[in-house]
């Protein structure tokens, strides 16, 4: 496997899929918001950083005629099922390599969720290369955290956000780097371009209690791979210390339970020019 902090594949794979679905409940159930045509046929998808295929499989499902499209999948990691759901295909990708060349200008929906900060100081690069995969009059959608992650929680919660832009300063990502996916899609000629912001409450805090459980099972289930990557850094974190890091899964997991919290997403979305 890929240098990639995990608890373990079917943990992870877990974790994503229970994430797509609290997201999929604060988009009022849509597997997205670009406008895309799902009732045309032919339809060509790439989700990057797909996982096991989760969010695929709910947006195959929405499709008028699902035995048409075209989706793939792709991922740094082999997490994928074994035999592979039918009617997606699934292959390793780093969004930081090139891309296969027959790709280009073939998708009309490119989605990327919760990775391009993994791109560091290759940001715009990572960008550039995933909006020449767009076809003309095709859709980009992207989706990650607003700055300011872990300021609205208690204190285990404003850990969890602390250590998180640590890790982003140390790959080179600026804390607030979501704030300019906006600019970049309109500079690299995009239009129709908007920004929603997803204020995703958890445990108590969740829209409705029917999702109150996964909400706080999706945030600890990335909590878990925290301690994970500070076994990665020479000395470990700086903004919370050993001591308090074997204690902080617990007291995170307490506490989204009992005083919830809110994390907000922008997701961003726009269209290449037809020719």
């Amino acid at each position: 496997m890929a240098a990639y902090n995990v608890v373990s594949a079917e943990a992870e794979n877990k974790r994503l899929e229970i994430g797509v679905s609290v997201i999929r409940a604060y988009m009022d159930g849509k597997s997205c918001l670009a406008p895309i045509d799902t009732g045309r046929s032919n339809l060509r998808v790439l989700d990057s950083a797909a996982s096991n295929g989760a969010w695929l499989s709910q947006l195959q499902a929405s499709l008028q005629d699902p035995g048409s499209a075209t989706l793939i999948g792709t991922d740094i990691q082999d997490r994928f099922p074994d035999p592979p759901h039918p009617g997606i295909t699934l292959q390793i990708q780093d969004i930081t390599e090139p891309w296969p060349e027959s790709w280009r200008s073939s998708f009309d929906f490119v989605h990327q969720t919760l990775v391009i900060y993994q791109a560091g100081p290759k940001l715009r690069k990572v960008l550039g290369a995933l909006t020449e995969l767009v076809k003309p009059g095709g859709w980009i959608e992207l989706m990650e955290p607003q700055y300011g992650f872990g300021d609205d929680g208690g204190p285990a919660y404003k850990q969890f956000g602390a250590m998180v832009n640590e890790l982003w300063d140390l790959r080179g990502t600026k804390s607030d780097f979501a704030s300019d996916l906006e600019p970049f899609l309109k500079d690299a000629g995009f239009v129709d371009v908007k920004t929603v912001v997803l204020s995703v409450g958890v445990g108590p805090k969740a829209k409705s209690p029917d999702i109150a459980d996964i909400t706080v099972q999706s945030m600890i289930g990335g909590g878990k791979n925290i301690p994970l990557a500070a076994k990665r850094i020479p000395g470990g974190f700086k903004c919370i210390s050993s001591e308090d890091l074997e204690t902080w899964p617990t007291r995170l997991e307490e506490e989204l339970k009992t005083e919830g919290a809110v994390t907000k997403m922008l997701v961003v979305y726009g269209r290449k020019p037809d020719v």
